[in-house]
């Protein structure tokens, strides 16, 4: 009676070693359940962050070309500049692959703000938008440099030419061939997920 008694209020070594192993399977499954969660929820997080940098750049150039004057400049050894301008091989510090002159931003008061140069460059596996205060700049001055879009293996870009004059796509714009703004900019990228993607923007203010 008492050998029965005491067989039912406890486990025996075999029963208590199946029930760890059972429990410690669980535990298992649990973790791997969770981390599994958590990894998705990590790469959504990615994911998301990687589209909006995207988004925003090509927010940027929308705006940027939207806001385009076909206005020379001239560059910090007062060398005169197209009010755009594009070269495929630049690469001097100050450099931009592609440069014009954009419109100001609206100031308070309703006022238009004084036109600026903005330029454009891959540098590294960094998108880079460079921004003067004025289109024409002096010995010293230098660009206010972002960072817009990392992870960039390749940037090519192409210029289409306004109506009456060459309507084949360009990967340089420079005077004399090209004396005024394009009427349109085909920007190509090559990312380092293996993404290949090919955005063109018109430019309202093109001839």
């Amino acid at each position: 009676m008492n050998r029965g008694h005491r067989r039912l209020a406890g486990f025996t070594l075999v029963e208590a070693l199946v029930a760890l192993a059972l429990f410690a399977l669980s535990s298992m499954m649990g973790y791997r359940g969770l981390s599994a969660l958590l990894d998705g929820r990590e790469h959504l997080r990615h994911e998301e962050q990687h589209w909006r940098a995207l988004t925003r750049c090509y927010g940027l150039w929308r705006s940027d070309l939207d806001a385009a004057l076909d206005r020379p400049a001239r560059d910090n050894f007062g060398v005169a500049e197209e009010g755009f301008r594009a070269d495929f091989d630049a690469g001097g510090t100050l450099d931009a692959a592609v440069s014009w002159t954009r419109a100001g931003a609206p100031a308070s008061g309703g006022l238009a703000a004084a036109p600026q140069r903005i330029g454009w460059r891959l540098r590294g596996q960094q998108i880079q938008r460079l921004a003067w205060l004025a289109p024409d700049r002096g010995p010293r001055s230098e660009p206010q440099v972002q960072i817009i879009l990392d992870g960039v293996q390749s940037m090519a870009l192409r210029y289409l030419g306004p109506v009456g004059a060459s309507q084949n796509w360009d990967t340089r714009w420079r005077m004399p061939n090209h004396p005024s703004l394009p009427r349109a900019v085909e920007l190509t990228l090559d990312l380092e997920d293996g993404s290949h993607l090919v955005r063109t923007f018109d430019l309202p203010a093109a001839p």
